[in-house]
């Protein structure tokens, strides 16, 4: 574990667990050009995994798969339709994949949105609670029969430094329809919701499935879209005013996706399944208390299983 640091890539993490990853099939949410889910796939089909390429738009997924192609001929992929917005295309995205020959080793939820202006799904949930959370929460609990199928399945969760803030707000998840509207709160408690996602998925398939939830760090990518002037003045001490960032905090695109790797298929972190990873280390003590309880954690599935309308037990 101490060999990762900072300054490790997707690529420098993959190097080393390359025989781990030959051969497994992994599913990675978000795969866009330019950002970390299309960069973790790339490394991923170079060290020879099979690669499920899951995302809300077709062209994008196909663009990323063209310029994996192009470095790695041999790429073995798939692609898949997945937008976490919709439950009903959730639902449709994990039936296809229960469908497919073979277990499916690790999932890696990259996908997200951040700091949007109040949405409400299709759904009638919050936006980035839906998309961020909700999404994930439903579509790993329908292909969990796949997973199972694997020896040793992993779950890698996106989560965010952001989780500090804001808690789950269970009496008022949606900002009162939108009245009470604070995005960094709202993207704060989804960021939160995926921190305690996972030690709650840890605890109820302890000894079956390896989960971690991970703050892959600060690069601009396209998640950066719905930033505006006015964020940037709030987040001054980060960023100018263009967008561009201050001091040496911004991490490469391969710099964020080492953590990924580590949590998907180190070996010598599983005993911590649960735990929440940044920088390529273990760091849960890091993770604020809102995001680590228990017992919150325990409440939040109960939430998620009422918002999608299905109880799921192990």
């Amino acid at each position: 574990m101490s060999a990762f640091d900072i300054n490790s890539t997707g690529e420098s993490v993959g190097k080393v667990f390359a025989d781990k990853i030959k051969g497994k099939t992994v599913i990675v949410t978000g795969v866009s050009p330019g950002g970390f889910g299309a960069d973790t796939a790339r490394v991923l089909a170079l060290y020879g995994a099979k690669v499920v390429l899951a995302g809300r738009s077709l062209s994008k997924i196909k663009a990323t798969a063209d310029a994996i192609k192009k470095e790695v001929l041999a790429a073995d992929l798939k692609e898949l339709v997945l937008d976490l917005s919709s439950q009903k295309a959730v639902r449709k995205a994990a039936e296809e994949v229960l469908k497919y020959s073979g277990p499916i080793d690790v999932v890696i939820t990259n996908a997200g949105v951040m700091g949007t202006p109040y949405e409400k799904t299709v759904d009638g949930l919050e936006l980035q609670f839906a998309s961020n959370h909700v999404g994930h929460f439903l579509f790993v609990s329908l292909i969990m029969p796949k997973l199972l199928e694997s020896s040793a399945p992993r779950v890698v969760l996106s989560s965010s430094v952001g989780h500090f803030w804001g808690p789950v707000r269970f009496d008022d998840y949606g900002f009162e329809d939108g009245k009470s509207y604070d995005k960094w709160l709202a993207y704060g408690q989804s960021k939160t919701a995926v921190i305690l996602h996972g030690v709650e998925l840890a605890e109820r398939y302890k000894g079956k499935l390896v989960v971690f939830s991970v703050h892959p760090g600060g690069a601009i990518t396209n998640l950066f879209s719905s930033m505006t002037k006015e964020d940037y003045e709030k987040f001054s001490d980060f960023y100018n005013l263009d967008g561009t960032p201050k001091g040496d905090w911004a991490r490469s695109i391969g710099q964020g996706t080492a953590t990924y790797f580590v949590a998907a298929f180190d070996p010598s972190i599983t005993d911590h399944s649960g735990g929440y990873l940044s920088d390529c280390k273990l760091a849960t003590e890091q993770a604020a208390p809102h995001a680590t309880d228990k017992e919150t954690a325990k409440k939040l599935w109960e939430l998620s299983e009422k918002l999608v309308g299905q109880k799921f037990d192990v």
